[in-house]
């Protein structure tokens, strides 16, 4: 062996990684007062790991991969107020999911929809909705405010909105309830 080939010295390449990634900024947050389920949603999934609990996980890893989705959009799910809205929007979607699988006379895939539904709609009852005294107080407001105007369906939503604006809230229950407090035209 050559003594030249011995004495040269090592060439070494560093080089930094040009690849990175983010995640969600939501889920590194502490969690605060206006959005306890969004951070307990990350210790369920890990609850469910350990328990083996299949269904759940499934929900879980959905409602999750929804979020981490949303969180690169100009809306991302920040608060329970948004996760209210995606919680419905699954609950929906599975709810014609069975009615399809029923027509289809699937029960397996029946079973397994309605049981998560049942776990999105646990998750819906724990984030604290606007009471109905609240609502049925800031929707009298408005039926004064536009009491002497030819008060429309459109009007009187877009009031309503502003007003309750960043408070979770059913937006099919507020428009079931602004039909019968304003039912002449659209």
């Amino acid at each position: 062996m050559s003594l030249l080939y011995l004495a040269r010295p090592r060439i070494t390449f560093y080089t930094r990684c040009l690849r990175t990634f983010t995640t969600a900024t939501l889920l590194r947050t502490e969690a605060s007062t206006n959005n306890l389920i969004l951070s307990r949603l990350k210790d369920d999934l890990k609850s469910a790991m350990r328990a083996k609990d299949k269904p759940r996980l499934n929900v879980l890893r959905a409602i999750l991969a929804e979020i981490t989705n949303a969180s690169k959009t100009p809306k991302p799910i920040e608060s329970d107020t948004s996760l209210l809205s995606l919680l419905q929007k699954q609950i929906t979607a599975s709810q014609k999911a069975i009615e399809e699988f029923e027509s289809a006379k699937r029960q397996d895939l029946v079973d397994k929809e309605r049981e998560q539904v049942e776990i999105l709609q646990g998750y819906e009852k724990e984030i604290p909705k606007l009471s109905d005294e609240d609502f049925n107080g800031i929707l009298e407001q408005i039926k004064k405010e536009l009491e002497g105007k030819e008060a429309k369906f459109g009007q009187a939503m877009k009031a309503l909105v502003e007003k309750i604006a960043g408070r979770p809230v059913d937006m099919g229950y507020v428009t079931r309830k602004i039909k019968e407090a304003f039912p002449s035209g659209k």
